[in-house]
């Protein structure tokens, strides 16, 4: 019997519940009725994780470039030195390692 009146309660509650929800409060904001039935809430979750996803792309590609420029410019100097042009044009070009030294390379 207790259980019975508890359920009661419980369905109650919940019809309230949903009268406030679906028909007062929609009323009051000069919404649509029942807006748990509309699908615009739906779509806005939709398109939120299509910007999600389109940010994530954006920013692996952007990872992928810096990666593999990183992978070039470790490919074309040596460890501990760093490439630079020869000043007087004589197509050779000086490489200066890490202490301040001079060295020719090529």
């Amino acid at each position: 019997m207790l259980l019975l009146v508890l359920m009661e309660l419980v369905v109650g509650l919940f019809i309230l519940y949903l009268g406030v929800t679906q028909m007062v409060l929609p009323l009051w904001r000069d919404m649509p009725l029942f807006p748990m039935f509309r699908g615009e809430r739906r779509l806005r979750r939709k398109l939120a994780e299509a910007t999600e996803k389109v940010a994530e792309v954006e920013l692996q590609k952007e990872i992928d470039e810096k990666t593999q420029k990183a992978d070039w410019l470790r490919t074309f100097t040596r460890p501990g030195t760093i490439s630079r042009p020869a000043r007087h044009g004589s197509g050779r070009t000086l490489t200066a390692n890490r202490k301040g030294e001079k060295e020719n390379g090529s």
